[in-house]
């Protein structure tokens, strides 16, 4: 059986956008296997600053980073970035079912490893860099991780960001967030209206590589 297989006999809990559903401390007695929507993953630094660390989509387990881990209790925010829904597994059960078979261990182990490149990544798209490149490099981000298009519609893929998240996840203020989303438009990198807001990726890829 397979994980996807195994993770569909649990009960299925829907969400709205902007539910916190997992608050820092709170005890993981279960993880999320998001079937539907997304959910950010984050932290909040001494100053009250909030800080994007990952965005879980569709079979995804939240959080996936402490399935292993000794401590009991989560250690980020876990908050709906889109209505949704996702199957509450029951950790123990998860983490016995897996021993026990080798194929749902390693189908664990990949997600884990993709989800270290995940963050790895975020890292990189935000550390020490101005805000036109940490925008960039997170709208290409947000692209690449949930398609493969060299233009992609992030409305499309369902994830409806908003200038207030962007530069939360950037940690600028919205102000400056949509000045630069402005100028960005302006050169081509992206294009956005009520019904659509598309990411050049292959353009902003291009960009990186002469930089």
């Amino acid at each position: 059986m397979s994980i996807v297989d195994y993770i569909k006999d649990f009960p299925v809990q829907r969400f709205s956008r902007g539910t916190v559903l997992i608050q820092k401390g709170d005890p993981l007695d279960f993880l999320m296997a998001i079937r539907e929507g997304y959910v950010k993953v984050t932290s909040i630094s001494d100053a009250g600053i909030e800080r994007l660390l990952w965005i879980a989509g569709r079979y995804d387990f939240a959080p996936v980073e402490q399935l292993f881990s000794k401590h009991s209790n989560s250690r980020f925010f876990y908050t709906a970035l889109t209505d949704g829904s996702y199957y509450e597994v029951s950790r123990p059960k998860l983490i016995a079912h897996a021993s026990q078979d080798p194929l749902v261990m390693m189908e664990i182990a990949r997600g884990m490893s993709e989800h270290y490149d995940d963050f790895l990544q975020r890292v990189d798209a935000v550390d020490g860099l101005s805000v036109r490149e940490r925008l960039l490099r997170t709208l290409y981000y947000l692209a690449q991780r949930f398609s493969a298009g060299a233009e992609v519609d992030l409305y499309k893929e369902g994830l409806r960001v908003t200038h207030q998240d962007l530069a939360a996840m950037i940690g600028s203020t919205r102000e400056t967030t949509s000045v630069t989303l402005s100028e960005i438009r302006n050169e081509g990198f992206i294009s956005y209206d009520r019904k659509h807001f598309v990411v050049n990726a292959a353009k902003i890829e291009k960009e990186a590589g002469q930089a």
